[in-house]
């Protein structure tokens, strides 16, 4: 027996909304279904999230792309949170996360959830944290009854899914630290958990009580996000010891959630060098056994502050191409500041910039025929054409605004070489008369 029949909720989700799902993947009813059932798919919807619109994760679906944003100790605009939401739908992403750590996070989540139609992920530990940061005292303080309370909070408040930092072992962390990486440990719920683990000399508490966590994600149809804690934050990182004993993990903990019922996808690397991208996407999908694979980035180089979107979207392309799932944006902020909303709308754009060149590569026949279109388009200068498959057709057009009633591009003008070998509108050339005699 498969997910779907241990899971009600998530059966009934997909009896209704199958037939739809399976045409906007141009997958038929039996594929997805199968995908589903078998956990190479996750179907993102929590039924408390009343205007959620339901969101299939896992190839051969369509690469999909998700949206960071929230507030910060230091940036906190809950109305810049709100703007960036709904650029961030506006652009395309197909999932948002809100990873707030400042502010009334409760109220915060509520109003996110209530106005986002893309599903909602979180990262639960962030709430339980801050709780004891805003009160002066140490983010791992928190008692393990606390944590899965605020993990059975929030689903019942509608999160669809929560990045659970399971795999975080007490060896793992300890592999991590200690002058054994060049940067240690970079991910905020990882190093919140290894902090927990160090001062108690204890194992980590959601791998220790995975079954409980288990009970209450089965509840709510809540995917769970299997963190990765450990992911490399320095190239020079990428593929140790650290990072591959959680994997192993989360892939023992993916076939017990399974055999739950409960849905999983797995959180893949942070930085990685171009040529052990492949080696790194196919490693991942084999020890966690094909489980959707939701990625950050991952970024090629470490030296490209302010240039980031693109460094995760070259290694974006190339980890979906091998069978990531699931683009998790970076911006040109990364590293370096909380982002704006001009910072989501690059971000998103240059996560599907990856996810079209890879299912482009991939053969997918819908990304093959929109390349196709626009260069059609472009061979009869039609700029309102090429703007209809653009990724960003407001950038097309505003690039284009002073020089709108051309019909060439103002970088080569008369010079254009489609009219130069096409004749597109030229005028016929009079024929030269004869000497006379």
């Amino acid at each position: 027996m498969g997910i779907l029949g241990k899971n009600t909720t998530l059966s009934q989700l997909l009896a209704t909304h199958a037939a739809a799902l399976a045409t906007a993947e141009r997958l038929d009813v039996a594929a997805l279904t199968g995908g589903i059932d078998a956990g190479r798919m996750a179907l993102l919807a929590n039924p408390a999230h009343l205007s959620v619109i339901p969101t299939v994760v896992g190839q051969p679906a369509t690469i999909k792309v998700n949206a960071n944003i929230g507030t910060s100790v230091l940036i906190n605009d809950v109305k810049m949170e709100m703007q960036k939401l709904r650029l961030a739908q506006k652009a395309g992403a197909h999932t948002v996360m809100d990873l707030s750590t400042a502010g009334d996070l409760h109220a915060i989540r509520k109003e996110i959830i209530a106005a986002s139609e893309l599903p909602v992920g979180t990262v639960p530990l962030y709430g339980l944290a801050q709780k004891y940061v805003a009160r002066g005292q140490d983010p791992s303080d928190f008692s393990v009854e606390e944590f899965l309370e605020e993990i059975a909070r929030q689903a019942e408040e509608g999160v669809d899914f929560m990045t659970l930092h399971c795999g975080v072992t007490a060896r793992g962390a300890a592999m991590a630290q200690g002058g054994r990486r060049v940067l240690g440990i970079v991910s905020r719920g990882g190093s919140i958990l290894a902090r927990w683990m160090k001062r108690r000399n204890a194992e980590n508490p959601l791998l220790e009580r995975f079954d409980d966590v288990l009970d209450i994600c089965l509840r709510h149809n809540v995917t769970i996000s299997l963190g990765d804690g450990l992911r490399p934050g320095a190239g020079a990182d990428a593929g140790d010891g650290a990072q591959w004993e959680e994997v192993v993990t989360l892939g023992e903990l993916t076939l017990r959630a399974w055999e739950r019922g409960v849905q999983i996808m797995i959180e893949g690397p942070g930085h990685v060098p171009l040529h052990l991208v492949q080696s790194q996407i196919e490693g991942i999908k084999r020890l966690t056994h094909y489980a959707p694979l939701y990625v950050l980035g991952p970024l090629t180089t470490d030296c490209a502050p302010g240039y980031d979107h693109i460094a995760g979207a070259i290694g974006g392309a190339l980890a979906a191409t091998y069978g990531a799932d699931f683009l998790c944006y970076l911006t040109p902020a990364e590293h370096l500041t909380l982002p704006g909303p001009e910072d989501v709308w690059a971000g998103v754009k240059a996560s599907l910039v990856a996810a079209q060149s890879a299912e482009t590569a991939l053969g997918r026949p819908h990304a093959v025929a929109r390349d196709r279109a626009i260069s059609e388009a472009r061979a009869k200068l039609d700029w309102d054409a090429m703007a209809q498959v653009a990724i960003d057709p407001d950038l097309l057009r505003k690039r284009r605004e002073h020089h709108r009633d051309e019909r060439e591009c103002a970088m080569c003008g008369t010079f254009c070489a489609i009219r130069m070998v096409t004749g597109i509108d030229d005028a016929p050339v009079p024929a030269r008369g004869g000497k006379k005699g």
